[in-house]
């Protein structure tokens, strides 16, 4: 029995272990892709696109959204905000399931745990969910009652989940949007190096240079544009993924150790799984990363891949609060089409999926364990020491705190109900 144990608590911390080498590089990546994303990405440009209910639209707005790392709470203000400023609905609609369920982040971890096949299908399920849901916009929600609030999303960009000290600052003060255009980009790049130039030039006692004087409401400096791209991908996007992608990791290491190895070998198993996705993934939050680790595990113990994808697909897109904030915001008829669309969709592809992996036979081979190559080792090693420091730091500044409080509130419907 202790022989037992101690073999269980084995496998748990191994599990944990080796996810943490795998999704670390990869994690930290698109971190970094999210921040690039929010700087180099106009939001008044994308809005503009936006405009009209038409097919364009729809999947312009589902294509912005594949690479935006937004969980399903925080894409709502965005969405919400969208539409005060003239975005369609059925655009809106669009944009509300493809971000929450992909992103820069997602997509990365998705190829460390199942490789890159399942790192493009991801997206594209994705993708196809959202432009169904956003032609049935059009069709159905025409002149339904909507209660978009005009407050939402005040001030700058999107991020409503960092507060105080943390609350995302604008890049420029006075603008609602951080972008910088290349063009701009290069402009303060080559600033920055004559800067530099110049500095090195009075500490090797050159004299002092004259340089010509910063304007009054001038873009801001190379080093301060770079650090938003820092800041808002490792602070501001981690603080929100950082404690579910945890929670995600260790219950993929329970489900491994307490999911028997034959559950799935009955024929019937395949068909019962479908409905237990939904009734888990379509009610709890989870972030699209933090559901990947778990779908790893449930695939590892036999589950079916089209089953394990209804899970990533639905969790990370719908959960009772985003449902209910939906509904208040925009209407009965669109938060049905839009959890109706995610779930039939989603489930459609599932089983597509299955029945192509049987009539293939081609094998789903799960990752679940780190690189055997000397210089990736060093690279998994590298990643998960500093995913580890940034997480002690955040959790520090109270990520882990507002994580915890975030858990619980979209935990209290689930567990009345």
């Amino acid at each position: 029995m202790a022989e037992g144990l101690v073999g269980v608590g084995i496998d748990f911390l191994d599990f944990l272990v080796q996810s943490f080498l795998l999704l670390a590089p990869m994690l930290l990546l698109g971190l970094f892709l999210g921040g690039l994303i929010h700087v180099f990405i106009s939001r008044h440009a994308i809005t503009r696109w936006f405009r009209h209910d038409t097919l364009k639209s729809v999947t312009a707005a589902a294509a912005v959204g594949v690479p935006i790392p937004l969980c399903s709470c925080s894409v709502v203000p965005v969405v919400a905000e969208m539409r005060t400023k003239g975005a369609s609905r059925s655009s809106c609609m669009s944009l509300l399931i493809t971000a929450p369920e992909t992103g820069a982040d997602s997509i990365l971890v998705t190829h460390a745990f199942f490789g890159p096949v399942a790192a493009v299908v991801r997206p594209v399920i994705s993708f196809t969910t959202a432009v169904v849901a956003g032609l049935l916009s059009i069709g159905f929600v025409r002149g339904d009652h909507e209660r978009v609030q005009q407050d939402v999303a005040d001030g700058c960009c999107c991020h409503q989940g960092s507060t105080g000290s943390d609350a995302h600052q604008p890049l420029m003060p006075g603008l609602d949007s951080c972008y910088v255009s290349p063009a701009q980009m290069w402009r303060a790049g080559i600033d920055w190096a004559k800067a530099a130039v110049r500095s090195a030039s009075r500490s090797a006692g050159a004299g002092p240079v004259v340089g010509e004087p910063v304007a009054a409401g001038r873009l801001p400096d190379f080093r301060t544009i770079v650090g938003h791209v820092f800041r808002y991908g490792f602070v501001e996007i981690a603080d929100d993924i950082l404690f579910a992608l945890l929670v995600g990791i260790v219950l993929g290491a329970v489900l491994y150790v307490a999911i028997p190895a034959d559950l799935m070998a009955s024929e019937y198993s395949v068909w019962l799984s479908y409905p237990v996705m939904l009734l888990v993934g379509v009610p709890l939050y989870i972030c699209a990363s933090a559901s990947t680790p778990i779908a790893a595990a449930l695939v590892a113990k036999g589950v079916s891949p089209g089953a394990a994808l209804v899970f990533l697909m639905t969790g990370p897109a719908t959960n009772t609060g985003t449902i209910a904030i939906i509904m208040q915001r925009f209407g009965l008829r669109f938060a049905s089409i839009y959890v109706g669309s995610v779930v039939g969709v989603t489930v459609v592809c599932g089983v597509l999926v299955d029945i192509l992996v049987i009539a293939s036979g081609w094998p789903v081979i799960v990752t679940l364990q780190a690189s055997g190559v000397p210089t990736v080792q060093v690279l998994q090693w590298a990643g998960a020491f500093a995913l580890l420091a940034l997480i002690v730091w955040r959790f520090r500044a109270g990520a882990f705190r507002r994580g915890w409080e975030e858990l619980l509130v979209n935990l209290r419907p689930v567990l009345r109900q």
